[in-house]
């Protein structure tokens, strides 16, 4: 058990070496020599682990998947307005894209195609996400919670759906772009603004935090519970 345990930590460390370095030099500049020295092992412990540097980079992206599912996974189960689950998952993985290094060491691999065409098998046999599939998922989780919303009416009546999911999606894609090009994005108060500009297309006035109550009568419409739903918040 001490030994297996002592195992997955070399491990931990090889692949946060490895996205850490990933992350600042891209693929191709990575050498394995640094990755150890980084990760405080030797050559051969970190090929026992991962047999090559494309191995190490399938692991990374991965990881960088398993952390955005996560993320994604826990709007889903979120209690609450769907709206305000879908702009709290958003400022999630701006969270991550700007925190998180094995996030943007896995964004910056998959925007280099450094998987040799995304989606072959890793060293373990399991095969890593292949950005387009990754980015299907994401839309499929703006979707259901889109879906969700609207259900509850949270949403303005005749929005289409499918283009405003299709919307959001290309925003969190460009949420990515931003992450590569520049450190520190995307900010809490760019998420922010965007959703300052999309809100008045999905939500009405008078739903928006800030806007106006509604007049006494029928009331607005109900949420989870049989409870007025509170107004998405843009923070």
């Amino acid at each position: 058990m001490v030994k297996q345990e002592r195992a997955g930590r070399t491990r931990q460390a090889v692949l946060l070496a490895a996205a850490e370095t990933f992350a600042r030099v891209g693929f191709e500049a990575a050498s394995l020599v640094d990755i150890s020295r980084r990760a405080g092992v030797s050559k051969g412990a970190l090929y026992f682990h991962f047999v090559s540097k494309q191995a190490l980079a399938d692991g990374v992206r991965r990881a960088s998947g398993r952390e955005v599912g996560s993320a994604a996974l826990r709007a889903l189960r979120a209690d609450g307005p769907a709206l305000q689950g879908l702009i709290d998952f958003s400022h999630e993985l701006a969270r991550l894209l700007r925190e998180d290094v094995v996030v943007r060491a896995g964004v910056r691999l998959g925007r280099s195609g450094a998987s040799r065409g995304g989606a072959q098998e890793g060293a373990d046999g399991s095969a890593p996400v292949a950005p387009e599939v990754a980015w299907r998922g994401l839309a499929a989780v703006v979707h259901r919670l889109l879906d969700r919303a609207a259900d509850a009416g949270e949403l303005c009546p005749g929005v289409d759906r499918r283009t405003a999911a299709e919307l959001l999606t290309a925003v969190a894609a460009g949420q990515v772009l931003l992450a590569g090009e520049e450190a520190g994005r995307p900010g809490p108060e760019d998420v922010s603004r965007l959703w300052t500009a999309a809100l008045p297309a999905l939500v009405p006035s008078e739903r928006r935090a800030g806007g106006p109550r509604p007049a006494a009568g029928p009331g607005p419409p109900r949420g989870r519970g049989g409870r007025p739903p509170p107004p998405p918040a843009a923070r």
